[in-house]
């Protein structure tokens, strides 16, 4: 199981919270609006608790996955449910998306809207950190939350305990909300934690 202690998960939150902050700045710009940020939340949780969590929602979502690769072989994940995926498009992409392959149309602008964010984020935490980060292409899934985090992270990834953090994130006066999702394996977290000492002079 990881080891941690709270001065750890602190410098984590700052570090998540720094990233995502660009990301919200990223889709405030696209939006023309302020968005707002929760407070991350932060636990460990067992793979199969993971997935048993995501159950417990009767609701379809629509996630984009990009795989952290080098240094840190983590995930992030933005997730909204499916039935906001076409308000969200439509908000930020005003133009017409009717027809046969307007469902495919939607999935490609609102994975092109992840991949923004979530490059946003993960450049700022790079920029923090002064290192770079590699990254996998993002990839969309429209299902039950629990089928693609089973698939996408519990079978690709063979360890037995994820850091969880969570932030909500809106778009003010609009109905546009979405959640960021990263999950970090043991070896993940020793890394960043170790990035966050060395930058903290402490390594």
């Amino acid at each position: 199981m990881i080891a941690y202690d709270d001065a750890d998960l602190d410098a984590v939150s700052e570090l998540v919270s720094i990233g995502v902050n660009r990301a919200a700045a990223a889709l405030g710009e696209m939006a023309g609006r302020e968005v707002s940020l929760s407070v991350p939340t932060l636990s460990i949780i067992d793979a199969v608790d993971l997935v048993s969590e995501m159950c417990t929602t009767t609701d379809s979502v629509c996630g984009i996955f990009k795989r952290i690769l080098r240094p840190l072989d983590s995930y992030a994940v933005v997730i909204l449910p499916l039935r906001k995926r076409d308000d969200l498009v439509r908000y930020l992409v005003p133009v017409g998306l009717d027809g046969e392959d307007a469902g495919a149309t939607y999935d490609d602008a609102v994975t092109e809207i992840g991949n923004i964010m979530i490059g946003a984020c993960l450049g700022a935490i790079a920029d923090t950190l002064d290192i770079e980060i590699d990254l996998d292409q993002p990839v969309i899934h429209v299902e039950h939350p629990s089928e693609f985090f089973l698939t996408s992270v519990v079978v690709d990834d063979l360890c037995e305990y994820f850091l969880d953090i969570r932030i909500d994130m809106a778009v003010l006066d609009t109905p546009l909300r979405v959640t960021w999702e990263f999950l970090l394996p043991d070896a993940a977290f020793d890394v960043l934690r170790t990035q966050l000492r060395l930058m903290l002079g402490e390594g």
